[in-house]
């Protein structure tokens, strides 16, 4: 009986000692578990390093693949909280001008090939030279204008004294009128007059016979057409000084006035007893685009160059 007393009391000990080893073994392992769950990089390391190594390759993928989730996770979560007034950090900033923009993408650049070829003077003195004396020394209407067309040559890509004579010769030689359009030679006097750095008479009265002979054969409204295409788009210096020069001489040309009108939009009846349009001719001259002669005035020239009778 003694000795069962000396047991019981033996075991109650023991108990009172290992119960707090048990509990702190059992606490220890539930970390063990929760830490391998929340850090999985740690748990396949630990597991990396108990086995062999055919596995190795396959958890350290296992191992790069996770962290890269992970990390990818966290990156979500951190953006999905961030304030709104942190996006346009991480964000491209807004174009200002995105028309602008496009239209500057989309330029075609340019084209060098189709750039104005350089017009040496002294050819062109040369050619009209050989003009003019093919002119005076011609016996026929025929070889007259074989004259007339070396110097309508230089007269296309853009030689003033070329252009001078034919507008000036223009009424009165017949042959003159068979190599020149009627729509060049317009431009051709039109020119000088609109130009505010030619303060001379002479092409003024060179402009105005040549009107004067529009209008006696009833082309007055070719010779308005013509001025008015002439003039789309002039954005030099003085135009309205430059208008109202022109005013003043179609104002003595018969019906030059009226058939101009006509073409403005705006103009009524009045326009035909009186040049009175200056404001709404300004208006339309600045808001239409350029018709662009003067370069198929140089391409066709440079086309005559290069043919034999040209050169």
């Amino acid at each position: 009986m003694l000795g069962e007393r000396k047991f019981l009391s033996t075991a109650s000990r023991l108990a009172v000692i290992l119960a707090p080893l048990l509990v702190a073994s059992l606490l220890w392992a539930s970390y063990r578990n929760h830490a391998s769950s929340a850090d999985p990089a740690k748990a396949v390391t630990a597991v990396r390093s108990s086995t062999p190594s055919s596995m190795s390759r396959e958890t350290a993928h296992i191992d790069s693949s996770g962290s890269e989730g992970l990390s990818n996770a966290q990156s979500a979560i951190m953006f999905s909280i961030a304030p709104l007034t942190s996006l346009p950090a991480m964000t491209p900033p807004v174009d200002p001008d995105p028309v602008a923009s496009f239209r500057d993408l989309v330029a075609v650049p340019p084209d060098t090939a189709r750039e104005a070829a350089h017009i040496d003077p002294r050819r062109m003195r040369t050619i009209v030279d050989r003009g003019v004396v093919e002119y005076a020394s011609a016996k026929t209407d025929g070889d007259r204008a074989k004259g007339a067309g070396l110097i309508q040559t230089a007269a296309l890509v853009g030689y003033p004294p070329a252009r001078d004579l034919l507008a000036r010769n223009y009424p009165q030689s017949e042959a003159v009128r068979s190599v020149v359009p009627a729509k060049d030679v317009i431009r051709y006097a039109l020119g000088p007059v609109m130009d505010a750095a030619a303060t001379g008479e002479d092409s003024k009265q060179i402009f105005l016979a040549l009107g004067q002979h529009f209008a006696l054969h009833g082309q007055v409204d070719l010779f308005a057409t013509q001025i008015l295409t002439s003039l789309r788009g002039d954005s030099r210096p003085q135009l309205g000084y430059r208008i109202d020069t022109l005013l003043d001489l179609l104002a003595r040309v018969p019906g030059a006035c009226g058939a101009l009108a006509r073409l403005i939009p705006g103009e009524g009846e009045a326009a035909d007893r009186e040049c009175s349009f200056s404001q709404n001719l300004r208006k339309h001259i600045e808001t239409t685009a350029p018709a662009r002669e003067e370069e198929e005035s140089k391409r066709r020239g440079l086309l005559m160059l290069n043919q034999p009778s040209g050169r």
